[in-house]
């Protein structure tokens, strides 16, 4: 509940990165990783819910939203037929534990949301810049460095999830635009300039042949 001077806080989950960050948290390493006494793979649901309450404890968020993307194609396939070309299916176990994720969420009346034709991304992307217009708050949780685009300097933050999210690491660092640059070396409106010309080879985007990231430590 907030005051008459605390504006409300809308928390937005990028459902799939979270999820698959749960589950090589807790599925890597181990044997068949998390998995209840008959057999069913627990690791996405134990570690998105873990992250998900101890998240909501913490920033007290008025309002919630979880994104998660569509095996449909989106408008980037459409194109560039090579998006994403190369990357590894998911996990077998991954499959049952993240629809069993989304049953419990929708129990939980907590409401997913996605678009046919686009990313768990762009949905963030929309609903951030227009819930922010209308003076909220807006957090992010999110391991996409892509999301950075979206920080500024009056509403909008990125709750960072490190790649060793769930081993005992502190929880998800908040990126304002000052921590963006420490990160990126740039700011959060050149985001999408240094991602075209250094690219990703997680979405197979080649970028600029002889540029590349200067890696920072942060």
């Amino acid at each position: 509940m907030t005051n008459d001077t605390t504006p409300p806080l809308f928390l937005l989950v990028d459902g799939h990165s979270l999820a698959f960050r749960s589950y090589f948290a807790h599925a890597k390493g181990r044997d068949g990783g998390l998995r209840t006494t008959t057999g069913i793979p627990t690791s996405v649901t134990f570690g998105f819910l873990k992250a998900l309450t101890e998240t909501i404890e913490q920033e007290r968020p008025t309002h919630i939203a979880i994104a998660f993307d569509l095996s449909d194609p989106t408008f980037r396939h459409t194109a560039d037929e090579t998006y994403k070309e190369g990357r590894p299916e998911a996990p077998e176990d991954f499959k049952p534990d993240l629809k069993n994720l989304k049953e419990l969420l929708e129990a939980m009346d907590l409401p997913i949301v996605t678009v046919s034709g686009y990313e768990a991304d762009d949905v963030i992307g929309t609903l951030a810049r227009r819930v922010s217009a209308d003076e909220f708050q807006v957090r992010i949780l999110s391991g996409d460095r892509d999301l950075f685009q979206l920080v500024d300097d009056e509403r909008i933050r990125v709750l960072y999830l490190s790649t060793t999210f769930g081993r005992g690491q502190p929880p998800p660092r908040e990126f304002g635009p000052e921590q963006v640059k420490e990160k990126l070396g740039v700011a959060p409106s050149q985001v999408v300039d240094f991602k075209a010309l250094c690219g990703d080879t997680s979405d197979n985007i080649p970028g600029v042949k002889g540029i590349g990231e200067k890696r920072q430590s942060v």
